[in-house]
């Protein structure tokens, strides 16, 4: 982003908190109808009921309300997810697989305009790629977690790699799906499908034990 992407001051009163809400919530909005580049800081602070001089405020620029969205967008997915994981982490398998899969099903369907535009529309600067970085990176500590205390129940060889393959297929799927097949994404089948994948990968059906015993023979 050429413009200044950071907040301008951070509200600390109840009322300036609410005028930055405010004017997030309409930006969400306003992003998703318009899209990234026909979206102006007039159209942000007409749809919030704000003067444009309030709106600057806080915000220099609609990239750094973009990026302020994204942020919360992001930060809500990711605590969704470890909700789930939180509340089934001593559950079978399958089970603790579904209710992450249901969570950042849930999560991505909230705003999918939104997330089409912050992924897909604008280019959002290098703090921000770094804060993505960072949530992937706690993302697949959790699963390596995760699969090292189940080690017994899984056919995993590598928990590194088990944890990285887990976390990037549930991020590029959900993305995908949200991006370029929305429709699909609020089917069960799809929830289904996913969590069988996993399923099969962590848990070794015979097929994929043949499949990984044959790797090593040609390895």
């Amino acid at each position: 982003m050429a413009r200044q992407a950071k907040p301008r001051k951070t509200p600390r009163q109840e009322r300036s908190r609410r005028t930055v809400e405010t004017v997030l919530e309409a930006a969400a909005q306003v992003f998703a109808q318009r899209g990234y580049a026909n979206t102006t800081t007039n159209h942000i602070a007409a749809r919030a009921g704000v003067s444009i001089g309030s709106l600057y405020q806080y915000f220099p620029s609609k990239d750094s309300i973009l990026l302020a969205l994204a942020e919360r967008h992001m930060e809500r997915s990711f605590a969704a997810a470890m909700q789930e994981v939180g509340d089934k982490r001593s559950a079978p398998v399958p089970e603790l697989l579904r209710a992450l899969v249901d969570a950042l099903v849930q999560a991505h369907q909230v705003e999918p305009r939104l997330h089409r535009v912050i992924f897909e529309e604008a280019r959002l600067d290098a703090n921000f790629r770094r804060r993505l970085d960072e949530l992937e990176a706690r993302a697949m500590q959790t699963a390596r977690e995760l699969i090292e205390e189940r080690c017994a129940e899984l056919v995993i060889d590598n928990p590194a790699i088990a944890s990285l393959l887990v976390v990037q297929i549930l991020e590029a799927v959900t993305h995908s799906m949200v991006v370029r097949h929305p429709e699909v994404l609020r089917t069960s089948e799809f929830k289904e499908e996913l969590v069988a994948m996993l399923v099969a990968y962590l848990t070794g059906t015979q097929q994929v034990r043949k499949a990984k015993q044959a790797v090593r023979r040609t390895a």
